[in-house]
């Protein structure tokens, strides 16, 4: 069961990278093989994961939950969507909608860290983080898990903007 899980997480990844890429002509691999510019873009795109996980307590670009969910609603492209752990879609409108009706203890939320940038494509990249990520339940009790992360991103305008990510757990 858990490698067909795997399986249709991959193939869900694959077709949600192909919906989202610019153009829907042959991928064509973007090369940054200078270090200098390969370093320079893997640091924007960390600088840009920091900004679109502003609800984390650490990070440098903390805001409150509310307020965090509003900068989210603009910053992420349009057709942003993200596959949670679990395997659910959930496109930009309803991670928002469910985002504003939470109301999460303090501390909840991700915490990002090892983050790698993996291929560009044009206008698109893929990278990848490890994260710890703080959830609360319905009834109010708090969990962690480990997930590897696969971020997406678009550049629209001359600006790098989260298009998605699909969270694979780390099982121990």
């Amino acid at each position: 069961m858990k490698t067909f899980v795997r399986r249709g997480l991959s193939v869900a990844m694959l077709l949600a990278i192909s919906s989202v890429a610019p153009g829907q002509e042959p991928a064509k691999k973007v090369s940054v093989s200078n270090g200098e510019d390969r370093a320079a873009l893997e640091k924007e795109l960390w600088d840009a994961d920091q900004q679109w996980l502003c609800s984390s307590g650490d990070g440098p670009y903390h805001k409150d939950y509310k307020e965090c969910i509003e900068f989210r609603n603009q910053y992420w492209t349009n057709q942003f969507f993200e596959i949670s752990p679990e395997g659910q879609v959930q496109t930009k409108a309803q991670m928002i909608a469910a985002q504003r009706a939470a109301h999460p203890s303090p501390g909840v939320g991700p915490y990002p860290d090892d983050f790698k940038l993996m291929a560009v494509y044009g206008n698109f990249a893929l990278a990848t983080d490890h994260t710890r990520l703080k959830r609360q339940s319905v009834d109010g009790k708090v969990s962690e898990i480990e997930v590897r992360v696969l971020r997406m991103f678009a550049k629209e305008n001359g600006k790098w903007r989260p298009a998605g990510a699909a969270l694979v757990p780390i099982r121990k």
